[in-house]
């Protein structure tokens, strides 16, 4: 049978598991490779721009109907109106906002290049009407051409952000953004005291979860975390069936502070109630929730009792995360986690610094208690960074049926010790070593010569 008379479907599902570059070659077999190509290159046209990339804009200004580029000609912007092959906005499943303004920056300073021959500065380009003025076509044009939008990335982290088009345009047409899966919302800026700027996105971020109703994966981070913005967080969390999140508190203005810093601070501290507020509202997502992960955060004031609610939760990620206390796991020991990946990867300024390694202190007693609660014979996969001969023996007990360990050495720890214990794990099949020096790697490999290298049933990785 030739590939040809597959159904469509069949053979779409072929070309999907070739890259960019092999489905471009495809496009010049026949035209029916090209048909089915064309719709998969064009998913997630907006990625990183690259000098000189300014085919995409030309592309999609080529798709534009008459009431469109009407409203493009008071800004005076040259292109050539040729008629597309297809309609290109139709097969795009996956916007972000941010990669798609770069696009159209790139583009007109293409044309600038062309009609005068210099290139406008940083500061004339980003308030540059033409940029908003194209912004807004170019959604217009995808949403009216058809295209089901799967995955959105909003990213506000720049003092000169474009901002999106109206929220009417998301509305107006189907299906849009109805059918949403995945949505990215990163917001480093005030929104709220810049809200004439970021009036049109303020909007989108309210109203996106009430025009959608099957987002699954969400990512929300933020610097700072106004009472707008949590409840936008709030109605995502309580109204989509989410089964992974992602909650990133970069560069937040209360991380790794004291705790009686926060307390007194009056501002940061109903800052961290709002934080509080949305982690135990993703006890509405008891049923649904899969995945969760925690980025940047301090837990130092913030309580996990929320995760035990959480019964199909399977994969439960801390990353450069700190401020645990032993007290946040008093309810957690009691009950029954069914983890099957667990990531515990501590905040490393708190103990190593400088390249200097300071001790884990107290927090290697708490790295076992939370071992100690959060692990079972459900759990197969583990992270760590805090790694001692006590965190170990946790893990040995709590784990017996962990087959994969990545784990964290640095230099002025003791590896004799610590790799005969971990070669006492007997489910153990595959064993990652990170390590923070390059020179360390002799040290090490001398040490594992010994221990595992000649225990076939361990595959060994070591990366610098």
């Amino acid at each position: 049978m030739s590939l040809t008379s597959l159904p469509d479907e069949c053979f779409t599902g072929v070309l999907f598991f070739l890259d960019n570059k092999s489905l471009y070659k495809c496009l010049f077999v026949n035209r029916y490779y090209c048909k089915l190509s064309i719709p998969l290159i064009w998913r997630d046209p907006f990625i990183l721009p690259t000098p000189r990339q300014f085919s995409l804009i030309n592309t999609l200004i080529s798709c534009l109907n008459d009431d469109e580029i009407s409203s493009l000609i008071p800004c005076a912007i040259n292109f050539n109106n040729r008629t597309p092959l297809f309609k290109y906005g139709k097969f795009i499943r996956k916007i972000d906002h941010d990669y798609c303004v770069r696009h159209i920056i790139s583009w007109l300073n293409s044309s600038s290049r062309r009609s005068y021959g210099r290139v406008p500065t940083d500061v004339s380009r980003y308030q540059d009407c033409r940029i908003r003025k194209l912004v807004n076509v170019i959604y217009h044009m995808i949403m009216r051409e058809g295209s089901n939008i799967q995955e959105f990335v909003v990213i506000v982290n720049w003092n000169n952000f474009i901002d999106l088009p109206n929220f009417s345009t998301f509305s107006s047409f189907k299906p849009g953004i109805m059918n949403l899966k995945s949505l990215d919302i990163e917001a480093y800026l005030d929104l709220i005291n810049d809200s004439t700027i970021y009036k049109n996105t303020i909007e989108f971020l309210s109203k996106v979860s009430r025009l959608c109703n099957s987002i699954i994966n969400c990512e929300l981070c933020f610097s700072r975390l106004d009472n707008a913005l949590t409840n936008t967080f709030l109605d995502i969390i309580k109204l989509q069936p989410l089964e992974r999140i992602l909650i990133d508190t970069e560069n937040y203005s209360v991380n790794f502070r004291p705790l009686e810093r926060i307390l007194n601070d009056n501002e940061n501290h109903s800052e961290m109630e709002n934080i509080e507020k949305i982690l135990y509202a993703l006890e509405f997502r008891s049923k649904t929730l899969n995945e969760l992960s925690f980025r940047n955060m301090d837990f130092q004031i913030i309580g996990l009792s929320f995760l035990s609610k959480l019964e199909k939760l399977e994969r439960l990620e801390f990353l450069e995360c700190r401020g645990f206390v032993s007290k946040n796991y008093d309810t957690l020991s009691k009950k029954g986690f069914h983890l099957k990946e667990l990531k515990l990867w501590h905040e490393e300024e708190f103990f190593y610094n400088t390249r200097v390694f300071n001790g884990f202190g107290s927090t290697l007693k708490i790295m076992e208690e939370i071992i100690n609660s959060l692990c079972n014979e459900s759990l197969y996969k583990l992270s760590l960074n805090i790694i001692a001969p006590e965190t170990i023996k946790a893990v040995k007990e709590s784990c017996p049926n962990l087959s994969f360990l990545h784990i964290k050495i640095f230099s002025e720890q003791d590896l004799d010790s610590m790799i005969t214990l971990i070669c006492e794990i007997s489910s153990l099949k595959f064993l990652k070593i990170e390590i923070d020096h390059e020179y360390y790697a002799s040290q090490l490999v001398k040490t594992l010569e010994y221990k595992i290298i000649d225990n076939s049933k361990i595959t060994l990785l070591i990366v610098f």
